[in-house]
């Protein structure tokens, strides 16, 4: 989206809210703990909270947050496909 999108605030509070919905749900599992992609996945929606919470919801993502966040996003899809 356009920083100047007027949309833009309520994009990523929602995204907020729905990684933390993400979070409460799959972090009660002992079972998921452990596993790759929950790592990877939870490190992930981290990195974006952070810098949105940080440096509010119209500023970009640098790209060398947004290659790590998506290189973390990747390998936790080849783990799920892995049944890790």
């Amino acid at each position: 989206m356009d920083k100047n999108d007027p949309k833009v605030a309520d994009s990523v509070a929602e995204l907020r809210e729905t990684s933390n919905s993400w979070v409460a749900k799959y972090r009660r599992e002992k079972s998921l703990l452990g596993r790759v992609s929950f790592r990877d996945m939870y490190s992930a929606l981290n990195a974006v909270s952070g810098h949105y919470i940080s440096f509010g919801p119209t500023a970009p993502i640098p790209a060398k947050r947004k290659a790590r966040i998506l290189e973390e996003m990747d390998t936790a899809e080849k783990a799920l496909l892995r049944g890790r």
